[in-house]
């Protein structure tokens, strides 16, 4: 029993678990491709509503079947005809008299739909477990007048990167300085908790300047706290009050990040905010939206990829990383990272054992 096909480093990433593959607003009439886990990826609705995830390559000739055409039924190979049903089955060759080989079938992955996005799971699909799909369930239900829903961004950087720069919260008040943060902010320190297997990582900073909202460049009580949940998604809580205030989180003030890797040195990129607002406020949801991409895009991204590029494709750990004590966030996701990569390969080590105890012996 061998490890299923990825194009990203064994260690880094469990296969059992559910990744972003897209926001379900992506995967409309057409069909849709994303490499995920290195794996290249086919997307489609059927007239049903049933969304079907499948690798990208006809088994006859390698071609794309993103290149081909979707049916009423499933999806039709564009070099050569052959047909493919929801299940993968290979139910159709206009060729050769209709012969189809035996095992010509696809790779097929279970997607399920939900909080607004298709999760994928990459690795046993007989292990695929609904209850382990993170919740996300303050993302705005569809149908609200405005929100901040649906974002992307392509990194060109390893995926653990970008995780570690959305759990290390120190680093606002630098790379953000001017924006989201300011020196006032620098000391307070982070504290980390692990209920439920999340990990929380909590900055509490009383008696500084406001930073972001609407007590920006006021004296302010005001925090941001960061939620992981495995393998890819955060949820960030933002909020300031007065000082000596009580600190009620406000409902509109969460952030959502999840990351997929696409390959060892790339990732999808996904956010968005909380709320909806109706059409005399139509502005702030699109500002919201704005202010996330330029803080992406010129502050945080450019970072990243900065520090991948440096690394150039080296291990993490290889390379003897100076640990600060807001770091302790950042590597405890590590951390679990790899305790479900290890549990992962010998579960699979065990079943391959079995497997083979199980075969009568060849004289």
């Amino acid at each position: 029993m061998s490890r299923p096909e990825t194009g990203i480093r064994a260690g880094q990433f469990p296969l059992n678990a559910w990744y972003m593959a897209a926001w379900s607003s992506e995967v409309g009439d057409g069909l849709f491709a994303r490499r995920l886990l290195g794996v290249p990826v086919l997307i489609y609705r059927l007239p049903d509503g049933e969304v079907v995830a499948c690798r990208d390559m006809c088994p006859h000739r390698f071609a794309p079947l993103s290149m081909g055409r979707k049916t009423e039924t499933g999806v039709q190979c564009p070099y050569h005809g052959l047909h493919f049903d929801r299940t993968g089955r290979c139910d159709h060759n206009p060729t050769g008299k209709g012969h189809i080989p035996a095992g010509t079938h696809l790779r097929m992955f279970r997607i399920v739909e939900r909080h607004r996005i298709l999760w994928i799971w990459m690795g046993d699909a007989g292990r695929a477990d609904e209850s382990l799909i993170p919740d996300l369930s303050l993302v705005p239900e569809e149908g609200g007048a405005h929100d901040n829903i649906g974002n992307y961004l392509h990194v060109k950087a390893n995926c653990l990167l970008e995780i570690d720069n959305l759990m290390d919260l120190s680093h606002v008040n630098f790379i953000h300085e001017g924006t989201l943060g300011n020196e006032s902010m620098r000391s307070a320190e982070v504290k980390v908790t692990e209920p439920d297997g999340k990990v929380r990582a909590e900055l509490w900073m009383p008696g500084t300047t406001g930073g972001f909202g609407p007590m920006t460049g006021q004296p302010c009580d005001q925090w941001m706290n960061m939620v992981w949940m495995a393998p890819g998604s955060m949820i960030l809580e933002f909020g300031a009050v007065p000082p000596g205030a009580e600190p009620v989180q406000d409902p509109y003030c969460y952030a959502f990040h999840i990351v997929t890797p696409e390959t060892d040195r790339t990732t999808h990129f996904f956010f968005g905010s909380s709320g909806t607002f109706d059409e005399t406020e139509a502005a702030k949801a699109q500002f919201i939206r704005e202010a996330q991409i330029r803080a992406f895009l010129t502050e945080d991204n450019p970072m990243i990829e900065a520090v991948d590029e440096r690394m150039d494709g080296a291990d993490f750990w290889s390379m003897r990383p100076a640990i600060l004590t807001n770091d302790k966030a950042a590597i405890r996701v590590r951390r679990k990272l790899e305790k479900m990569c290890r549990e992962e390969e010998a579960a699979r080590r065990a079943e391959a054992g079995r497997v083979s105890a199980s075969e009568p012996a060849t004289q």
